[in-house]
């Protein structure tokens, strides 16, 4: 087994829309930079059977953006696009990426406008990422591998609570916690981390997955920062040395405590405790070799949100009131943007959503790509149902589809539920192609 990492910076270097909350107004400075990790990982020294993992500081990557980058990776390399994987950590404190495509996702869409900025931005993005792959790439060497699961349970929660009355509260919104009868899911504590060291012991790339929402800075902030997960990196690199590298989970229903304090040090705090448990968890792997690698994926496509007549003239009242415009905050979204999401989901509902999936088997351990955030329930499920010992999900990769709420939640409500582009349905239909995705790749 061959493989290789690399760090690239990706700070913008002009003011920015940024990208996660309802901004009113572009970044102010830098509180710390910006990077893209890869790690490149092979069965021979030339390229063949070479399957790439790429994750930046970003709050989500256009498919359009992925798209270009896979190609023209595969194009310079020979690495197949359809073995490559490029994730967004859902940092909320970094860089609109969608440019002048017209892909605008959630928020940006209505708030930010289009300027050089951000054009200029994404077409460094897509230079960037293509790098640091093909840096990786360079770095092929023979190494040993190894998975082990560990645990972090107190980053975070499950975000929507039930009211005794039985309507849906986001743990953002302060509340009286007598009304509150508690979470309407469970968590997914999972640590999932995988070492990997050259022959001589030295740390090429250190991998770990957990499911949450780095938003410790609210909306208030217009500082670029590649939040609790990029302080976890430097801490690891510092510590054990190599690329430590955060891809997230399926993170739909995992957030952090939204009451708790936004402030600087909490983001310190926060990724102080995950670079503890990464390290923890590292810490009991035996590194072997000739770890076995196999690779596929699979597309298909899910149904859009129908908006009913009822929810459209709901929302022409509201945007008629508006004006179109939609109000900045700290936390969420007011009833002016979901209007301006019923109206633009009414407007394209006849729309395919295409899903395009990665399955690398490492061993008996699965990486499943999903180009969205997956609900956390959704994930368990996954990985409970799957054929292989041990499966993660790399959430937020090769695209963004939004939110993919269970039919439970759907029918229950709340935020993603009402901003979801997606019909309930999805839920099965990602559960049925995601086992035949697993089946496949570990039967093969």
């Amino acid at each position: 087994m061959y493989a290789g990492a690399a760090r690239i910076e990706i700070t913008p270097s002009k003011p920015v829309w940024m990208d996660g909350m309802l901004r009113n107004h572009p970044s102010e400075g830098v509180h710390d930079p910006l990077f893209a990790c890869a790690l490149v990982i092979s069965n021979e020294p030339d390229m063949r059977g070479t399957v790439a993992i790429a994750s930046a500081d970003l709050c989500r990557l256009p498919e359009f953006l992925t798209s270009r980058v896979r190609q023209t990776v595969e194009a310079n390399l020979g690495i197949p696009a359809v073995n490559i994987v490029i994730a967004a950590k859902h940092i909320h404190s970094g860089p609109i990426t969608s440019g002048d495509s017209g892909a605008r996702t959630e928020y940006s869409r209505f708030l930010a406008p289009e300027g050089e900025a951000e054009s200029e931005y994404a077409r460094f993005l897509r230079d960037a990422l293509v790098q640091v792959i093909c840096n990786a790439a360079s770095r092929l060497r023979p190494v040993r591998a190894g998975f082990a699961s560990g645990r972090e349970a107190t980053i975070s929660q499950y975000r929507r609570l039930l009211a005794d009355d039985g309507h849906v509260v986001m743990n953002w919104e302060p509340y009286p916690s007598e009304h509150l009868l508690g979470p309407l899911g469970p968590i997914d504590p999972e640590l999932g981390v995988f070492n990997i060291v050259d022959m001589a012991g030295q740390m090429v790339c250190l991998l770990f997955n957990h499911a949450g929402h780095p938003n410790i800075l609210s909306g208030d902030n217009y500082l670029i920062s590649a939040e609790y997960p990029g302080f976890a990196e430097r801490l690891l690199e510092k510590q054990l040395g190599g690329i430590a590298m955060f891809v997230n989970g399926a993170n739909g229903t995992m957030d952090i405590d939204g009451l708790g304090p936004r402030t600087w040090a909490e983001m310190e705090r926060i990724g102080h405790r995950l670079a503890q448990a990464v390290a923890e968890t590292a810490r009991g792997i035996e590194p072997a070799e000739g770890l076995p690698l196999r690779c596929a994926s699979i597309r298909y496509h899910v149904p859009p949100r129908r908006i009913t007549d009822a929810q459209l003239a709901w929302a022409e009242e509201i945007l008629r009131v508006t004006g179109g415009k939609v109000q900045a905050l700290a936390d969420g979204a007011g009833d002016d943007y979901k209007a301006a999401v019923y109206k633009q989901l009414r407007d394209t509902q006849n729309r395919e959503i295409t899903v395009e999936q990665l399955c690398i088997g490492l061993g008996e351990t699965a990486l499943l790509s999903f180009p969205g955030e997956l609900y956390t329930e959704i994930g368990l499920r996954i990985k409970a149902e799957s054929p292989f010992d041990r499966t993660l999900v790399l959430g937020l990769a090769n695209g963004y589809v939004g939110y993919v709420p269970t039919r439970k939640a759907m029918q229950e409500g709340g935020y993603g539920e009402d901003i979801s582009e997606i019909e309930a349905e999805a839920e099965d239909i990602v559960m049925a192609n995601s086992m035949s995705l697993l089946r496949r790749v570990h039967h093969s």
